[in-house]
């Protein structure tokens, strides 16, 4: 059956709604009184203040929008503008309606819809779903808030399955004469709530107060931006004295170089004789591209289905409120154990940790810890298993710098840098093409178990016309732990003197102590991680890490380390757009913890500590 036109909206006053009402009515009955696009732009409501932006959603099916923001007090409602058939986006700008809504402080957006306008046409039309979800989509990349759509004819086709499906984006609906009433019963339409920003605003306090609080603890951490490259390392820092505090912790913050902290959470253990057990982790997290997230990611935005997106749900802020939270409940349970456990919340992991872990690990303060055993940080697993990191490969990043005849680029000039840096590169990429069919034909290796090399980086030239007389390639190595460095070097150097002369290389990194943790049934570290994983059945996947983490500065002072994120049924999403965690997975992280830390610092004393 037909819609009449109705405005859904209960968050503004009667004078707001009003006014809004009978400004986008007198505007549609001009919008439906048009022929079709005017030939010339003829503003009914001209105003030089107001800036109309236009572009492209990302994607493989961008959509065209103008959009004009608020000129004065923003309300808090976003209008999205959809249009009929004879019609696009720039209607809503020649009619003044997108001029009108920014005086009136409405940030306004109109659609070309695909096939009109600047839009391409898109498969996901073809289909009633495939279009509800465009339409979802879209307003998700523009960041639209308690959105009022406004449908006129053709765009029903994409506003009346979008709003059958109740999303949550919907503040209100000015349906004008819609196309496909007809695919849907009266008791449909009657069925449509839209939720007001009070409801919502209850909802989501519903939410919190029936949260775990280990949750919104690791949501509140989530929200602190210790995002490189200028993270608030003195927010994460009070945030932690804060739970130490709490705890009845003892803290220390060791200033390890100019703004880089380390802090140092500490429960003592009954035997001082003993070495400690340390759970390290980082507080620093990698940049982000904000557009390509479905949410702000230092929101901590919690999906209906329990998904925490931000960054650092996995990578590795997970790990810090779980260690916590862990000690929390051991501690209100009254346990003691033999041996002290640290916590250590280290800066800069994520550019190399050469202000953080790698000079720590040299000070006194670290070598009072008597640290005997660490936990670090790992991967999520999709499968139903959980990765557990005995090593690290080594990175090795080198550049190749090859020196050859310059002139001009008319000329077939011998002995050119570019011929023998091509003769290196070619004998790289033969040498990872050969670890990568390794890799492929026997099932039983993981990929930290091979050597990987990539070219990242290619540098020379001045001009066109010009053969230049140096060219350089940056390549990143990450060497297996089992393999020879002395003769991985000579290797390199073999490759860069077969090229010719003038043909060198030196490192940007180069890490030579690469260790690994034992992982026998008679080591009583690896037998009191693994025994509480058998007790709880949990199936563990024992490999190499393939990149780096700050394990290898531990390991090489002579500290067994494992790597370990208790994430399983979890897509790896670290670095990721979306980054995400479901708060299930966080939860029964916790409970591993809760049965690991006993067992780690109830370890029997060593042959070395008596």
């Amino acid at each position: 059956m037909p819609v009449s036109p109705t405005v859904v909206q209960t968050s503004m006053t009667r004078s707001q709604v009003a006014l809004l009402g009978l400004g986008l009515l007198f505007m549609l009955l001009l919008y439906v009184g048009l022929p079709g696009p005017p030939e010339q732009t003829s503003w009914l409501w001209g105003d030089p203040n107001v800036t109309i932006l236009a572009g492209l959603t990302p994607g493989s099916s961008p959509i065209f929008y103008r959009e004009v923001l608020p000129l004065h007090r923003a309300r808090r409602v976003d209008v999205v503008l959809l249009h009929g058939k004879a019609f696009n986006s720039q209607t809503w700008e020649q009619l003044g309606t997108l001029q009108l809504l920014a005086q009136r402080g409405y940030r306004a957006v109109a659609l070309d819809l695909p096939g009109f306008g600047n839009s391409a046409p898109s498969k996901e039309a073809s289909t009633e779903a495939g279009r509800a979800q465009l339409l979802e989509r879209v307003l998700q990349d523009l960041e639209v808030q308690n959105v009022v759509l406004v449908s006129p004819s053709l765009s029903g086709c994409y506003a009346l399955p979008f709003l059958m499906q109740g999303h949550h984006q919907l503040h209100g609906f000015v349906p004008i004469a819609p196309a496909s009433t007809q695919n849907y019963t009266q008791e449909q339409f009657q069925a449509v709530k839209l939720t007001t920003a009070g409801q919502r605003r209850a909802m989501a306090s519903k939410r919190r107060e029936g949260e775990h609080p280990s949750v919104t603890l690791f949501r509140q951490y989530l929200r602190i931006r210790t995002v490189q490259p200028e993270p608030d390392y003195g927010a994460a820092v009070a945030f932690l004295e804060e739970r130490a505090c709490q705890l009845g912790l003892g803290c220390q913050k060791v200033e390890v170089a100019a703004g880089r902290v380390v802090t140092v959470l500490t429960w003592p253990g009954t035997n001082p004789r003993l070495s400690s057990l340390l759970l390290n982790s980082h507080t620093d997290v990698v940049p982000v591209f904000k557009e390509h997230w479905s949410h702000d990611p230092f929101e901590a935005f919690k999906d209906a289905d329990g998904y925490i997106y931000g960054r650092g749900a996995q990578d590795m802020k997970c790990v810090s409120i779980q260690y916590l939270e862990a000690v929390r409940r051991l501690k209100a349970e009254g346990h003691h154990f033999p041996r002290t456990i640290h916590m250590t919340f280290v800066p800069d992991e994520e550019i190399g940790g050469h202000q953080g872990m790698e000079l720590f690990v040299k000070r006194p303060e670290f070598q009072t810890l008597r640290a005997g055993f660490a936990l670090d940080e790992g991967l999520a697993n999709p499968t139903d298993a959980f990765t557990v990191f005995y090593s690290e490969r080594s990175p090795w990043w080198v550049q190749v710098t090859s020196t050859g005849k310059p002139g001009h680029g008319s000329r077939f000039i011998e002995d050119t840098a570019a011929e023998k840096l091509h003769k290196v590169v070619s004998s790289i990429l033969a040498f990872r093409e050969k670890e990568r069919q390794r890799l492929q034909s026997d099932p039983q290796l993981k990929q930290g178990a091979v050597t990987s090399v990539n070219l990242t980086k290619l540098e020379g030239g001045v001009a066109y016309n010009v053969v230049p007389a140096t060219m350089s390639a940056s390549f990143d190595f990450r060497v297996a732990p089992d393999v020879d460095l002395k003769a991985f070097e000579e290797q390199l150097q073999g490759w860069c003197q077969a090229a010719g002369e003038g043909v060198t290389f030196e490192f940007a990194q180069k890490w030579t102590e690469p260790r690994v943790t034992s992982t026998d049934d008679s080591d009583p570290w690896w037998a009191a991680f693994s025994g509480v994983c058998k007790d709880m059945n949990l199936t563990l996947e024992p490999e190499i890490f393939p990149a780096a983490t700050d394990s290898r500065y531990l390991r090489a002072v002579g500290v067994p380390a494992l790597g370990f994120s208790p994430m399983n049924h979890t897509p790896v999403l670290l670095h990721d757009h979306d980054e995400r965690l479901h708060e299930a997975v966080f939860l029964h992280g916790i409970d591993i913890y809760t049965q690991l830390l006993p067992a780690l610092a109830s370890v029997p004393t060593l042959p070395s500590e008596s």
